[in-house]
């Protein structure tokens, strides 16, 4: 398994890519349905990514956790859905922005999630993480750091289809 460093923030309530256009800024958008899917007690999250699909398995909560992720096709994709005890699924749209060699990577939720929007950086390190200093425009919209609150993990809000207040 990788190891993920990763710091997560809720932002304001806005649309993003009005947001980014605003500011000029350039950005990659990708539509994805995330599938959290439990079988035999363990749960494990399937992924559509635009047009392509991944099955992830994380350990661990927090800044540092660990993840496995290969790409499947989409008929293993399928048939891990159909297959599962449970399945409880979000939908989002992700921009990706790329400054300074740091890249930021918004999620905008939809359907009974909308006004949930988190932003995301990942690390090669610990120590990155601890001395990352956010791009100015960006600190703005920021309400808070939650990397270390469960109620903002995806499998929570997928289980839950609420946001946490």
């Amino acid at each position: 398994m990788a190891v993920e460093i990763e710091r997560k923030y809720l932002l304001l309530p806005l649309r993003i890519e009005h947001f980014l256009n605003m500011l000029k800024i350039n950005f990659e958008k990708i539509d994805i349905i995330q599938s959290y899917v439990t079988r035999n007690e363990k749960t494990g999250r399937v992924r559509q990514y635009n047009d392509k699909y991944y099955l992830t398995i994380k350990k661990g909560e927090g800044l540092v956790r660990e993840e496995y992720e290969e790409e499947i096709t989409a008929d293993i994709y399928n048939n891990i859905l159909k297959s599962s005890d449970d399945t409880k699924t979000i939908r989002k749209t992700r921009y990706l922005v790329d400054i300074n060699q740091v890249v930021y990577e918004f999620d905008e939720f939809k359907d009974n999630l909308v006004g949930l929007v988190f932003l995301e950086v990942e690390f090669e390190s610990e120590a990155k993480s601890k001395e990352f200093n956010m791009y100015e425009k960006f600190k703005k919209i920021v309400v808070k750091e939650v990397t270390h609150d469960r109620r903002y993990d995806n499998v929570n809000i997928a289980k839950t289809q609420a946001i946490p207040i």
